[in-house]
């Protein structure tokens, strides 16, 4: 059992009324300190770090309004880095917690509120959400904070990065995203250099050993089922016209073909919503289905798997390269009776 695995077990235990739960920490000595990002919320206090089990010394606490990560390249993940590389942060965890007021503060509550302290919304950012990380779902932020860290290039391929939410009445820990799975599936092997690390990963199209099973899910989906992607209308022709004499029956108009997928069918997408937040990993079939039902739009920004850039959906549509049409068999000729009477003679 891991250090984190370890965490949540015990934290449970201790949760459930066992007395004796607890954690040895010279057992998992290889992977302290850790570095947990919580929000400022100052019910936290006396939760942190009792609630992981962890020594005060083997504890390197950030916090920031909402634990909230903007981007890979971001102001707190330049500390988080610096925890691991300075400090010797050995894995890290974004802690969310239950009950978040920066989660329940909507945009016109937080423009009015400035305004009491003096502060214009002239003065504010076009995109409060953008600018202050304002969230719906505790959990999702989570993820969000997340996916950012994995994908930061400042963040070693080597370090788990795990995501937890904290009940702030009672302290029990669940887990919203398992870092050593993360590891296992999709991230880079230990020995891999970091520069290849950041690398697009080729032929990774097919999936291979990908456990779309381990990945965690937000609560709520854009879509709910699965259906087969409508098949490609046949093809159309036009009539042929009864023969006189003889002629070679019309050529059918061919029509070019829809491919029956727009996307690459093993390929694994996440996508943001019109809300902001981050939904998947989602199968092609799952945006096929979306896109049918007018859920999202391909100017909407999505991500594969295994890649870091985030681009329009309308960018991973499968361009179709229509086949070359066959020439139709002409009929038999066809001769007047009279004319063969005439050829007889």
């Amino acid at each position: 059992m891991r250090r984190f695995e370890a965490i949540v077990d015990a934290n449970h235990r201790a949760t459930a009324g066992d007395a004796k739960a607890g954690l040895h920490p010279e057992e998992f000595a290889d992977s302290l300190p850790i570095v947990a990002l919580t929000c400022i919320d100052a019910r936290l206090n006396p939760l942190m770090p009792e609630v992981l089990g962890v020594p005060e010394d083997k504890f390197i606490w950030l916090r920031n309004a909402g634990n909230i990560l903007t981007g890979p390249m971001s102001s707190t993940m330049r500390s988080l880095a610096l925890a691991c590389v300075v400090k010797g942060g050995k894995e890290i965890a974004i802690i969310g917690h239950t009950d978040c007021l920066v989660g329940k503060t909507s945009a016109l509550q937080l423009t009015d509120r400035f305004s009491a302290l003096g502060v214009p919304r002239s003065k504010l950012p076009d995109n409060l959400q953008e600018f202050f990380g304002m969230f719906a779902s505790e959990r999702q932020n989570v993820m969000r904070g997340v996916d950012f860290a994995r994908q930061s290039p400042v963040i070693g391929p080597k370090i788990p990065v795990h995501g937890l939410m904290v009940d702030i009445q009672n302290g029990r820990l669940e887990w919203v995203v398992n870092g050593y799975q993360a590891l296992e599936t999709v991230g880079a092997p230990a020995q891999q250099p970091i520069s290849d690390a950041l690398k697009p990963i080729r032929g990774f199209e097919n999936l291979g050993e990908f456990k779309i099973g381990e990945m965690k899910f937000p609560e709520q989906r854009i879509g709910e089922t699965v259906s087969s992607p409508a098949q490609a209308q046949p093809s159309k022709t036009t009539p042929t016209p009864p023969a006189s004499d003889w002629q070679p029956a019309a050529a059918p108009v061919h029509e070019e073909p829809q491919p029956a997928t727009r996307f690459d069918p093993s390929a694994i997408f996440k996508i943001v919503g019109e809300d902001r937040k981050i939904y998947g990993p989602v199968t092609a079939k799952q945006l096929e289905e979306w896109l049918d039902e007018g859920r999202i739009a391909l100017t909407a920004l999505a991500q594969k798997v295994g890649y870091k850039e985030w681009k329009q959906l309308s960018s991973f549509l499968q361009r179709h390269v229509p086949k070359i049409p066959i020439p139709p068999q002409l009929p038999t000729l066809k001769m007047r009776s009279d004319k063969h009477d005439r050829r007889a003679k």
